[in-house]
C-alpha cells in the first residue's frame, strides 16, 4: 500500500516523498488506518519495521494548529530515543512551520501561553512537564519501547503520569518489539479493552541475519578471541555490545591500541559526548562502535552490517534487539557471539525459539573455519572420575578444618574445578568435530 492511498494531508505526503518513503511496511499497513480512526493500540513488531511512523503520522495529521495546548505526549526510555523521535518530527517541520514540538531532554524554556503541540521526553521529564503545566485533555499518549520502559523500572512514574492525563477520549498507544505475557499484563493496566496488533513475522527469526557462535583455542581469553575476530572480518561498520560500561572501556582501550577506528557509548557519557558520537557514526568516521544496550533499543544507527556480542545479555529479547541493529531495510546482517560456557543454556533457549546458529572456530592461522559446523553445546557435560576424585579430596580436607565459611569455600573450589573441566570438555568436542570433518574431506578428495 502507498501512503497516497491514505487520507493524509498533502504536506505529510510531500515530506514522505522527500524522505523517499512511499510504501507502508506490514505493521504500518495494519495499524495506521486504525489510529486514524481513533483506536487505542498495542503494537508489537520487529526492530526496524517502522513502528514510529505508526503513531507519529496520524498524530501529525490530526494536529489542530489553532489550539494553544499540548495534544500529544510521547514517552521513551532513553535520551537518545527521545532525540531520535523528535528529529523525525523536525523532518515534517521543514514543510509545515506551524508544528510546535519539544524534546524535554534539551531543557528549553516553555511559555505557558505558547505550549508545544507535541512533547517528547523520558518518563521523569514527562511527569515534571505534566505536573508543572497541569496538562489534561490530551488527544494522544504514546509509550514507545514499552518493554524497556518497564525493564528500567519506570512503572511508578508512568502510573503517576496516567493518573493526571487519563480520560475516556485519550487515544493510547504502546509500541514494543516484543510482547511477552508480563509486558502484556502491565500494558493492560493502562490500555484496557485495547486492540493488539502483531507483525506476522516472528521477532526471533529475521531471515536477513546470520547468527554465529565464535570459539578460539583459549575459551577464557575473551578479549583475545574478540581481537582475532575483528582482525579477520572486515565490516562496513560494526557494533560491539557489552553488558557493562567497564567492559566497554576495556575493549575501547584494547582496540584503540591496535589502531582501529573505534568509538564507545554508555550511559555515563554526557549528552554532548553522545551527540558527537552519533554524528561521527553517521559520517562513517569509525569502523566499530562499542556500546552497552543503551544503543541497541530503537536507535537508528545506519550502516551496521555486523553486530558482535562480547557478552550476552541476560534477557533473550535483548539479544534480538542487538542483532536488529543490522539487517535493516531488507539488507543482510551478521551477528557474532564470543563464546562463553556460561551462555550454554541461553544458546539452547534461542535454538528452541528458532534461532539457527553457525558454530565458527578460529584456528591457529587466525582463520574462521567450519562455517557449517552444527555443534550443539551441552550445558551439562559429563565429568570424568578424576573430577569426582578431586571434589571428594577437597571435601575431606576442608571438613577436617571446620572454620567460619568453610562450606562456601568448598562450593567455590568445586565450581572452579567443574568450570575448568567443562572448558576442557567443550574444547575436546569442538576439536573432535573439526577433526572428523577434516577426515571426511580427506576421504572425499582421495576418491
Amino acid at each position: 500500500m502507498h501512503f497516497t492511498e491514505l487520507n493524509f494531508k498533502n504536506w505529510i505526503i510531500d515530506e514522505l516523498n522527500e524522505l523517499k518513503i512511499t510504501r507502508l511496511t506490514e505493521i504500518q499497513e495494519k495499524t495506521i488506518p486504525l489510529v486514524l480512526r481513533n483506536n487505542s493500540l498495542i503494537i508489537s513488531s520487529q526492530t526496524g519495521s517502522g513502528k514510529t511512523y505508526c503513531y507519529l503520522l496520524p498524530i501529525l495529521n490530526k494536529l489542530d494548529f489553532s489550539l494553544n495546548k499540548t495534544q500529544a505526549i510521547i514517552v521513551l526510555p532513553t535520551k537518545e530515543l527521545a532525540k531520535q523521535v523528535n528529529s523525525k518530527i523536525n523532518d515534517f517541520k521543514k514543510v509545515n512551520s506551524q508544528i510546535k514540538n519539544i524534546n524535554l531532554i534539551e531543557n528549553k524554556p516553555i511559555n505557558i501561553n505558547n505550549l508545544p503541540h507535541i512533547v517528547v521526553g523520558t518518563p521523569v521529564k514527562t511527569k515534571e512537564f505534566v505536573d508543572k503545566y497541569k496538562i489534561k485533555d490530551l488527544t494522544y499518549f504514546v509509550l514507545d519501547e514499552a518493554d524497556m520502559l518497564f525493564d528500567l523500572g519506570f512503572t511508578n512514574v508512568i502510573d503517576e503520569i496516567f493518573k493526571r492525563i487519563d480520560s475516556q477520549s485519550l487515544i493510547k498507544i504502546a509500541c514494543s518489539a516484543t510482547l511477552h505475557e508480563s509486558l502484556s499484563n502491565k500494558l493492560r493496566k493502562y490500555l484496557k479493552n485495547t486492540k493488539v496488533v502483531l507483525n506476522s513475522k516472528s521477532i526471533w527469526v529475521n531471515p536477513n541475519i546470520i547468527h554465529n557462535i565464535v570459539y578460539s583455542s583459549n575459551f577464557d581469553d575473551h578479549q583475545g578471541t574478540l581481537l582475532k575476530l575483528v582482525n579477520i572480518i572486515n565490516p562496513f561498520f560494526g557494533i560491539i555490545f557489552c553488558n557493562t560500561k567497564n567492559e566497554v572501556n576495556d575493549l575501547y582501550k584494547l582496540l584503540k591500541a591496535q589502531n582501529i577506528d573505534v568509538a564507545k557509548l554508555h550511559k555515563d557519557l554526557s549528552i554532548n559526548e553522545r551527540k558527537k558520537i552519533f554524528k561521527d557514526v553517521s559520517n562513517l568516521k569509525y569502523k566499530y562502535l562499542i556500546a552497552t544496550d543503551l544503543a541497541s533499543r530503537g536507535l537508528d544507527i545506519k550502516g551496521a552490517d555486523v553486530v558482535i556480542s562480547y557478552s550476552m545479555p541476560v534477557d533473550d529479547t535483548w539479544y534480538i534487539h542487538r542483532t536488529g541493529r543490522s539487517g535493516r531495510n531488507n539488507t543482510k546482517g551478521t551477528s557474532y557471539v564470543i563464546y562463553n560456557p556460561k551462555n550454554d543454556n541461553q544458546i539452547n533457549r534461542l535454538i528452541k525459539k528458532s534461532v539457527k546458529w553457525n558454530f565458527l572456530f578460529i584456528d591457529k592461522q587466525n582463520k574462521l573455519v567450519n562455517k557449517n559446523l552444527k555443534l550443539r553445546i551441552k550445558s551439562k557435560p559429563k565429568f570424568d572420575s578424576v573430577t569426582n576424585a578431586e571434589i571428594q579430596k577437597i571435601i575431606r580436607v576442608n571438613s577436617k578444618k571446620v572454620k567460619p565459611g568453610y562450606k562456601k569455600k568448598i562450593k567455590q573450589q568445586i565450581n572452579k574445578i567443574k568450570q575448568k573441566k567443562k572448558h576442557e570438555y567443550i574444547e575436546k568436542q569442538v576439536k573432535q568435530r573439526l577433526l572428523n570433518n577434516s577426515i571426511k574431506r580427506t576421504k572425499y578428495n582421495k576418491k
